[in-house]
This record gives structure tokens, C-alpha cells and sequence, in this order.
């Protein structure tokens, strides 16, 4: 029959007790034998310390094995090996401990299981993913990519590669891109054929040290077939505009005929051909607008007064200017830039925002000057903000849909980009930037 063992205590207190009379006991032996006191008392003391060291030892093994099992385990938690479990002794003190420790080790390898499972679920999105996905590190080695990027950065292999030496077979201006962190929508020719690829950059902690997360994706396709569409919608504006202007045209001038061969009501000839006349204008400006937006001149670059281009806009649309200028000059078209600021405050006033809240704040950004548009008006609606730069889209009955593409065009000219925001309290905020000094 198994009975329950003494506590480590309780043993200690038995066998103290049974070497005090064992010493006793070997000490009134010596006494009878007429051993003096003292020489009986060490005889008993060499006797039973030996033995009481021995049977201290047996007593503590056992414990020891357990400390050195739970140390043992501690150190495979810490190598992230939860296999090692310790059979459980209930007689022990160290029996709580052992059950705690079994425990933890059965939670902690659940949650790595769980983890586990968790992270190939999350590559096996990442790896399906149709954007190319690379980290890097503060180094810029590539520490994980996913087979879409392969495919972009046309190399079969990247792990262990600098970001450098993976961009070193793509075009030359998405390289300087990806190399410049360029998040946005970049947009090329190579090999007398147009590209774009889109690009976002964002900073994230990774084995607690700074990363960079680089997103890519070739969108020469879709926006292809997205300008297709453009094209088509603006040929059946175009039509639609030349035969709101035709038809009246026509049937006026028919009317002016019978007039002249029947001889009558010919004072309405002069008011038939200033309509006439006035449609024929408005037609004028409507083709002359496409025009000039598909015969953009390249941008004659020079040396311009910034407060003297702010001053000549102000004229035509009032606006606040938030803070002081950081330079006075900068290297740029002032023709087109004057047209850029021209076609977005009218925009601004445009939207309904109030006049005092339309504002422009100026920024010196190294060597790029950063000007900001804001207003208070209704902004465009979400998920449209990509359009807005397109061709021939617009959000207004009247609209043409020519004026941000046309200073979207004009900024890439000037080698830089055309942003637009909504505001959180309303409003939107166009942001472009332009050279401050001649960087050939």
C-alpha cells in the first residue's frame, strides 16, 4: 500500500531527532564504560556526523534532480523548445512548481503552434499576392520578398541582395524611384513604350529594429485601358459639343437663306449672324482648350521672382499666404507654373469653400520648393482622388476635365508631383513642387 511521504521538513525533523538519541545513546554507552564526558561526547559527535551528513545528502538528491530538470527546461523555453515536460511529484515541495512549469510549457507551445499557422496563412497571402512586396533592412538588404517581386525587379533570386543590386536591370527612372523612396504613381517611356508602376513606401519595426516596407506594382495595363476610356469618353464630349454647336449653326444659316431668297424679316439677319457668330467662339474655345492641353510645350526653365508669380496670381484669385517665403527665387517655367496656380485656386473658389479660407503655404524643401493649395470647400469624394488627375474626368457638369490633368503634366515637366488631399475638417489640399535651382 502507498502511502503519502513526509514533507521535506518533517524528514529533517525525524532524523534529527533520531541522531540526538543515537549521540545520547553512544554517549551513555561511553559513560558506562567509564569513557570521561567530554572524550564520550566527541567519540559520539565523530560517530553520528557522517552519518547525519549522509542521510542529509539522501534526503536533498532527490530535490536536486527535480532543480535540475526545472533549470534544464527553463533553459529549452528559452531556446523556444517546448517539448520538455517533468513527470510530477506530489510529495515534493517542488511540486507546484512542476505543475506550473508543465503548464506554461503546454500554453506557450499552443500559442506557437497557433503562430505558426498564422504566419504561413499570412505568406501564403503575401506570396499570392499580385503586388510585389519587399522588406529591407536599415542596411537595405532584402530580408523577405514575395514571388510578385521577383517578377518586378526581373531577378530570380533576392534574398541576401541589396535593394541597389536587385534595381540594377529596371529602367532608369524607376530605379532612381525606388532608390529615392518615391511613394505614388511614376510613369515612363522605355523602349518607346509607356509605363507605370506604382509605388508606396512605409517604415515598420521588424526584430525590434527600423525597416522599410516597399510596395510595387506594374499598372501600365490598367491604365491603359483606363486612358482608352478617357480618350472615348472626350472623342464623344467632342462630338457632343460639335453637334450642340453644329445644329443650330445649320439650321440658323437656313433661316438666313430663306430670309434673303423670299425677301423678308431681314432685320433679324444681324441677330441670326451674331448668334451665329458667338456659337462659332464658344466652339473655338472649346477646341482650343484640348489643344493646348495636347501640344504642352516643354517648359522653358529659368530664374523667376517668387513673391512677384504670388503677386500676379493674387490679382486673379484672391488667397492668403500662411507664412512668409523661405527664398526669393526659384528655377522654373513662370508661364506654366502662374498657369498651375491659376487653374488650382480657381478650383478653390470654385468649390464653394469660403474666400478668407483658401490659402497657400510655401515650403523650401532642400533643393525643391513645396507649395501647398488649401481650401474649405467640398473636396472630392473618396475613392476619386486618383481619377481626378486623368484626362478628361471631371466632378462638375461644366467641368472639361482638362485643368489638374494639364498641371498634373506641367509638374512632371518640372521633374516633380502633383498631390491631392482631402482635409480631415473639410476641404482638399493640392500640394506640387518645383526646382529651386538648375540641378543639370
Amino acid at each position: 500500500m502507498n502511502t503519502k511521504r513526509r514533507s521535506l521538513a518533517g524528514k529533517m525533523a525525524a532524523f534529527c531527532t533520531l541522531f540526538i538519541v543515537l549521540a545520547t545513546s553512544i554517549q551513555s554507552a561511553f559513560f558506562f564504560m567509564g569513557v570521561p564526558i567530554i572524550v564520550g561526547l566527541l567519540l559520539s559527535l565523530l560517530i553520528t556526523l557522517p552519518l547525519a551528513f549522509f542521510c542529509c545528502e539522501f534526503i536533498f538528491q532527490q530535490h536536486r534532480r527535480v532543480i535540475d530538470t526545472l533549470t534544464n527546461g527553463l533553459k529549452s523555453l528559452y531556446d523556444n523548445d517546448f517539448s520538455i515536460r517533468i513527470a510530477e511529484q506530489r510529495h515534493l515541495e517542488l511540486g507546484a512548481a512542476v505543475h506550473m512549469y508543465n503548464k506554461l510549457t503546454q500554453q506557450l507551445k499552443k500559442q506557437r503552434q497557433t503562430l505558426n499557422q498564422r504566419e504561413i496563412l499570412l505568406d501564403s497571402i503575401v506570396q499570392a499576392s499580385p503586388m510585389g512586396i519587399v522588406l529591407v533592412d536599415p542596411y537595405k538588404h532584402i530580408v523577405y520578398f514575395n514571388n510578385e517581386s521577383t517578377q518586378l525587379l526581373h531577378s530570380s533570386k533576392l534574398d541576401g541582395m541589396t535593394l541597389h543590386q536587385c534595381c540594377e536591370n529596371l529602367p532608369p527612372q524607376l530605379q532612381k524611384s525606388i532608390m529615392q523612396a518615391q511613394s505614388g504613381l511614376i510613369s515612363f517611356e522605355h523602349n518607346d513604350i509607356k509605363q507605370s508602376y506604382y509605388l508606396s513606401f512605409k517604415n515598420v519595426m521588424f526584430n525590434h529594429q527600423p525597416h522599410q516596407l516597399m510596395i510595387m506594382k506594374n499598372v501600365s495595363q490598367e491604365l491603359g485601358q483606363e486612358e482608352l476610356h478617357m480618350w472615348k469618353s472626350a472623342i464623344r464630349l467632342i462630338s457632343h459639343e460639335l453637334n450642340n454647336s453644329l445644329a443650330p449653326i445649320s439650321s440658323l444659316t437656313a433661316s438666313a437663306k430663306n430670309m434673303l431668297e423670299q425677301n423678308k424679316h431681314l432685320e433679324l439677319l444681324p441677330d441670326i449672324l451674331q448668334t451665329v457668330n458667338q456659337r462659332a467662339q464658344n466652339l473655338s474655345e472649346f477646341i482650343a482648350q484640348y489643344a493646348r492641353f495636347a501640344r504642352l510645350p516643354k517648359p522653358h526653365f529659368g530664374y523667376h521672382s517668387i513673391k512677384q508669380l504670388f503677386d500676379q496670381v493674387r490679382a486673379l484669385y484672391p488667397f492668403e499666404l500662411l507664412e512668409s517665403l523661405p527664398i526669393e527665387q526659384g528655377y522654373f517655367d513662370n508661364t506654366q507654373i502662374e498657369q498651375v496656380l491659376i487653374n488650382i485656386l480657381k478650383n478653390a473658389h470654385q468649390s464653394g469653400s469660403p474666400v478668407e479660407h483658401i490659402a497657400i503655404k510655401v515650403i523650401k524643401d532642400y533643393h525643391r520648393l513645396r507649395i501647398a493649395v488649401v481650401d474649405r470647400g467640398c473636396g472630392i469624394t473618396s475613392g476619386n482622388l486618383h481619377q481626378a488627375l486623368l484626362p478628361f474626368y471631371s466632378t462638375k457638369p461644366e467641368g472639361s476635365g482638362i485643368g489638374l490633368s494639364l498641371c498634373n503634366d506641367i509638374v512632371h515637366a518640372h521633374q516633380g508631383q502633383l498631390k491631392l488631399k482631402n482635409r480631415a475638417q473639410g476641404g482638399l489640399m493640392v500640394e506640387f513642387d518645383i526646382p529651386l535651382r538648375d540641378t543639370q
